[in-house]
């Protein structure tokens, strides 16, 4: 049955200094083109850790949650290519979600070159909504509440990381262009979600759209 709300597929992962070239080169030549590629998957964002350079971000927009369980996407985890193989032994620190978009804030829809990601200890009250929607002003807030059986799905390509993905909390997504006012939004709502760690910032690297 399909869902009502957009999909996200988020990845955090940290790599090497010593392998980030080859990280870097493949997914910008492979990877992204790859997942775009694939019906339903609507925009590729990749970011890099304001305080931890080799910390990564990758967050892809697709219609829905039930794209990560269509049959084209799970012909690519399913036959992963040469370099993907090569690589993804060198992930570390993998947190990986599909999720769904229950709430989303603002006007500004094309990529900000900030992103701060705010774990939280459950989805946010409704009483939590207008602190979203004020905050808003910044740019784009979003609720994603990650959807384990579409995380979980048959992946042959999670053997070869180093250890299990982690699966997060329910997070928001603060998004702007702006670090300062970024930062200063998502720690102005951190309170009122129950936020459980503090911020953490990201710059935009590359975006794509199918």
């Amino acid at each position: 049955m399909t869902t009502r709300y957009p999909g996200l597929l988020t990845v955090w992962n940290d790599i090497t200094a010593a392998d980030e070239a080859e990280f870097n080169a493949w997914y910008d030549e492979e990877h992204f083109p790859e997942r775009l590629g694939v019906p339903g998957f609507l925009t590729a964002r990749r970011y890099r850790d304001v305080s931890a350079p080799q910390r990564y971000a990758a967050i892809y927009d697709t219609t829905s949650v039930d794209v990560f369980t269509s049959p084209a996407y799970l012909e690519r985890l399913a036959n992963p290519t040469p370099r993907t193989r090569a690589i993804m032994p060198r992930f570390s620190n993998m947190t990986r979600a599909a999720c769904e978009v229950v709430a989303d804030f603002g006007e500004h829809r094309a990529p900000g070159s900030v992103v701060a990601w705010l774990e939280l200890a459950g989805p946010p009250a409704d009483s939590a909504r207008d602190a979203l929607a004020a905050a808003a002003s910044v740019g784009r807030i979003r609720v994603a509440l990650p959807h384990a059986k579409s995380t979980q799905v048959p992946n042959p390509e999670a053997k070869f990381r180093q250890a299990p993905d982690r699966l997060p909390p329910p997070f928001v997504l603060v998004e702007g262009d702006d670090e300062r006012a970024v930062s200063a939004a998502a720690e102005r709502i951190a309170p009122a979600i129950g936020a459980l760690r503090p911020t953490r910032l990201f710059r935009l690297l590359l975006a794509q759209e199918a």
